[in-house]
């Protein structure tokens, strides 16, 4: 395998493997976007509290990124 294309290759190869879930996401109207979206919200959240607050207190926080990007999407 060529070093040039040795990543390409790798990204053909699994694209290949997965064809029909590759076609589904490219052709289903659908996407997962918001949710994505939120999971980075949480995670950055756990991130930034890392040690300092409880469950609540992310809770809460959540909560409000939620109400937050609502009003200014």
């Amino acid at each position: 395998m060529c070093p040039h294309h040795g990543g390409h290759l790798s990204l053909a190869k699994a694209i290949r493997e997965d064809q029909a879930a590759v076609v589904q996401g490219i052709t289903t109207p659908f996407n997962s976007g918001v949710n994505e979206g939120r999971i980075t919200d949480v995670k950055l959240q756990k991130r930034l509290m890392a040690g300092r607050a409880g469950v609540l207190l992310l809770r809460h926080r959540v909560i409000l990124i939620v109400q937050f990007r609502r009003r200014h999407p």
